[in-house]
């Protein structure tokens, strides 16, 4: 199962702080889940995966948690060792060629096939960058998908960014049929081979070719349920010899503007959960080293401030923020709420969040 984080919000972050830094980041985020009770364990190939309630996360139970996460059995089926990208919006190129005028962050990308925290490169780049909108995300190339850089998410459309955590079923089955629905200009910007361009790519041809255009967040959503309609209906139509029937799809899918976010827990099995997907109002402010908290706990914020490194401003000057992310990434069980399958997550331009049932 793959790894995804995404960041929008009126406070500036430091790629640093929420992708390098916390004990729990998704760059650490390898092969095991930070709350593993609180979710059912993604594992497509074994049947009758043990269940547990969605329920809400307290912090005075985040010791036996951490330990849990570390014990036998409940580590994650798959490593995540096959990629990792990044798209995070500035708005520098527009101060150039425009004058810097409002709504004109674009997505800036930067994508490796080597572990992120093997990358030099990469870590300099987070220590050096903030943004206020961020998609990232670590890959576990499923089958013989090849392990390149064009196959590593976000994929960039315009002005928006789209990932993908989980598999489009039988998609060498519905592959042909998917690309005649593309299209021109979606099917010239999928440049690699996955399902989940692929899934974007059709997203967007639903949405329109004008990419540089902000969309209601209505509209993304209504796109987003045509997109898993569409996707469901040619599967089922793939002759069962080719292994189609009884195939599920987990489709957990994000997409942003920049300014806003949608994001998809989603399964087409009733028996098989959906990978983990957590969001957040909160979690920000104890990931960014302004203020006095630190992810990994009160002792590490302790030690960071007596390194110079803490800050001092107040939680109530921090602005408004949502986090939507597969594992959370702070020791505050209470900053975390898990999405219920099948559910949407809207962020809007104001920074609310609400959820809907996928309803197909």
């Amino acid at each position: 199962m793959c790894r995804w984080f995404a960041y929008v919000g009126d406070e500036s972050t430091l790629l640093e702080d929420v992708l390098i830094n916390p004990s729990h980041s998704i760059v650490r985020q390898i092969d095991s889940h930070f709350f593993p009770q609180f979710h059912k364990t993604y594992a497509p190939h074994v049947q009758n995966n043990s269940s547990t309630s969605d329920v809400h996360v307290q912090s005075d139970t985040m010791d036996q948690i951490l330990q849990a996460s570390d014990a036998p059995g409940q580590a994650n089926l798959f490593t995540n060792v096959d990629g990792f990208g990044v798209a995070y919006y500035t708005s520098t190129q527009s101060q150039f060629n425009s004058g810097g005028k409002s709504d004109s962050a674009r997505p800036c990308t930067y994508k490796n096939t080597r572990p992120a925290l093997n990358d030099l490169n990469f870590r300099s780049l987070c220590a050096h960058t903030q943004t206020q909108a961020l998609f990232a995300h670590i890959r576990a190339a499923p089958g013989l998908t090849p392990v390149v850089e064009t196959n590593n998410h976000p994929f960039v459309f315009g002005r928006y960014a789209f990932m993908h955590n989980g598999c489009v079923a039988s998609f060498e089955g519905i592959r042909v049929k998917l690309l005649q629905k593309l299209s021109e200009k979606a099917r010239r910007n999928v440049l690699g081979t996955t399902d989940s361009e692929h899934a974007a790519a059709l997203f967007f041809t639903l949405l329109g070719d004008d990419w540089e255009c902000r969309q209601p967040l209505e509209k993304l959503r209504d796109t987003m349920r045509e997109t898993v309609k569409t996707l469901l209906e040619m599967i089922k139509e793939v002759p069962e010899e080719t292994g189609a029937m009884g195939a599920h799809s987990s489709l957990n899918f994000a997409v942003t503007d920049g300014i806003q976010l949608l994001a998809l827990r989603f399964s087409s099995s009733p028996e098989q959960e959906p990978p983990s997907l957590y969001y957040s109002t909160k979690a920000g402010i104890t990931l960014n080293r302004k203020y006095p908290d630190h992810p990994d706990g009160k002792e590490a914020a302790k030690a960071h401030k007596q390194r110079g490194l803490g800050g001092n401003k107040m939680p109530g000057e921090h602005g408004k923020h949502v986090i939507v992310a597969s594992e959370p990434s702070t020791y505050k069980g209470e900053e975390w709420e898990l999405v219920p399958r099948d559910n949407i997550v809207l962020v809007d331009d104001k920074r609310e969040v609400k959820l809907e049932p996928m309803g197909l």
